[in-house]
């Protein structure tokens, strides 16, 4: 692999540690400390945390969708090898979004299904690290002689 390969995948990896550590750590002290006012939160109906628990695992299946069309890309065009790490922090970033939706049902004091998110995202950042060195093999086809 050629320097300029390492150092952005070895980028993006560090990006994606960046994303998940602020949907795992700072999103969920921010709404477990902040309060909303009660006229805020008790006026959602109790379906809003199973809806957004649903519309969260939709989005961990179409991040899983997203991953494999991007990085078939790249393996059909190996000469755009940097979208590999395009593949990777899309991919965080949609991760990153089910802490987003546990923030927000944090915040409105529906903690329980706030959790759920947390753990959602979480298991969907470890999925994605099982599933790096995919992107690694990804990004080598881009320099076949390395």
């Amino acid at each position: 692999m050629t320097e300029n390969r390492t150092l952005s995948l070895r980028a993006a990896r560090w990006t994606v540690i960046a994303v998940y550590f602020a949907g795992l750590v700072v999103y969920p002290i921010v709404g477990f400390t902040v309060k909303l006012p009660h006229s805020v939160s008790g006026s959602l109906p109790a379906a809003v945390g199973p809806i957004l628990l649903a519309m969260g695992i939709m989005d961990y299946f179409i991040s899983l969708i997203v991953e494999r069309a991007m990085l078939a890309q790249v393996r059909a065009n190996p000469s755009r090898p940097a979208a590999v790490t395009t593949a990777a922090i899309t991919v965080a970033a949609l991760g990153e979004s089910l802490a987003l939706f546990g923030l927000f049902l944090s915040l409105l004091d529906m903690r329980q299904w706030g959790l759920a998110l947390y753990a959602l995202c979480l298991v969907h950042g470890v999925h994605l690290a099982i599933r790096w060195p995919g992107y690694e093999q990804a990004a080598e086809l881009g320099y076949p002689n390395h």
